[in-house]
């Protein structure tokens, strides 16, 4: 681009000079010649919701039907699996532009599936993947019959039970925040404790943001919590300086600190009370739920398929492409590795697990 190049000036006599001075003058306190500059656009949906204590405590789900060895003869008769995905789930589902493929974590554990039900052939040229909305939005599409499964970041509730049939919980995680990055290696706020009276971002109808509006830090603040369409709408949000974190499951986070590398999660715990970190590897651990991850499949139609998924999860070869998958897409995820399957249930939906007593404060 070409630079702009100055009109040339002329030296008048100093009246004239001294009453143009006096004109820029006047002229600029009138109306300023470089009007201040608009805030960021804020990404269409975004909305500030109110506090409640009404969901102090998510109901997981981590049981499901038995396995059948047996995959469901509609899948078979069509030649395909349609699967619902999220493309800006850097570490689950992403798009990638290079490859000009879907990659991640789940894509891998849905080519396995594919590849028990097709053996001879190449497993993506028997998937077909389509992009849905986040949260529960992915169920209407399922519902419809769009798809046969839904493989994004999706945690198993006893709510969610009633519409869906759940897969065994095949990856454990938990709630933590995303925040700014202050300096090398130290985050902008250290966990949920500091972010009392803060704006605190998450997706529309998640269990991510239904768990920041009942969050009380130990002094009693809450956090201001704030909702966008899409969890990646807030990791836009926090790098414009309009909300102060982000937050939803650990490997949902550690994709979004890879998008945008002036992020970083926090790292103190919550209040003692409200941290989950049975499903954690070390002390060191900032979740505040409880997130077992399972596929989503039809209440009805989909129960052979389910079972059938069920049957891949077990097998030793799925054990193997977990693990290469786990150390590929998701390594700075702590969790302890490959769920064992809770026993299974012919009934759905399952009856609640007993609900789990809170350790009490220091």
């Amino acid at each position: 681009m070409n630079a702009t190049r100055r009109a040339p000036t002329t030296r008048r006599g100093g009246r004239t000079a001294t009453l143009a001075a006096l004109l820029t003058v006047l002229a600029g306190c009138a109306a300023p010649a470089t009007p201040p500059p608009a805030p960021p656009a804020r990404p269409p949906g975004v909305a500030t919701v109110p506090t409640t204590d009404d969901a102090d405590v998510i109901c997981p789900v981590r049981r499901s039907l038995p396995p059948d060895p047996t995959p469901p003869s509609r899948i078979l008769d069509r030649g395909e699996l349609v699967v619902g995905v999220d493309p800006s789930d850097a570490t689950m589902s992403h798009w990638d532009a290079r490859s000009q493929r879907f990659e991640g974590f789940n894509i891998e554990l849905m080519l396995a599936v594919a590849r028990a039900i097709w053996p001879t052939e190449d497993p993506r040229e028997r998937l077909t993947f389509k992009v849905v909305p986040p949260g529960q939005g992915a169920f209407t599409m399922l519902e419809n019959g769009d798809i046969d499964v839904v493989a994004t970041s999706l945690t198993a509730t006893c709510q969610r039970a009633r519409r869906v049939v759940f897969s065994n919980d095949y990856l454990d995680s938990g709630q933590s925040v995303l925040v700014r990055e202050r300096a090398e290696g130290v985050p902008e706020y250290a966990g949920m404790e500091q972010l009392g009276g803060k704006r605190v971002c998450a997706g529309a109808n998640t269990t991510s943001l239904a768990m920041i509006s009942s969050y009380r830090t130990l002094t009693g603040e809450r956090p201001v919590p704030v909702q966008a369409l899409h969890s990646v709408d807030c990791l836009v949000m926090l790098r414009q300086g309009q909300v102060e974190g982000v937050s939803t499951d650990e490997n949902i986070l550690l994709g979004f600190a890879q998008m945008a590398p002036d992020t970083m999660l926090v790292t103190e715990p919550p209040r003692r009370d409200r941290q989950f970190c049975a499903y954690h590897r070390d002390e060191n651990c900032t979740w505040f739920t409880d997130e077992p991850h399972a596929f989503a499949f039809h209440l009805d139609d989909g129960r052979e398929l389910a079972a059938y998924v069920n049957h891949v999860l077990a097998s030793p070869r799925t054990a193997t492409v977990w693990r290469q998958a786990h150390d590929r897409w998701l390594a700075g995820h702590r969790d302890r590795g490959m769920p064992s399957p809770e026993p299974p249930t012919t009934v759905w939906p399952p009856p609640d697990p007993p609900p789990v007593t809170p350790r009490p404060t220091d």
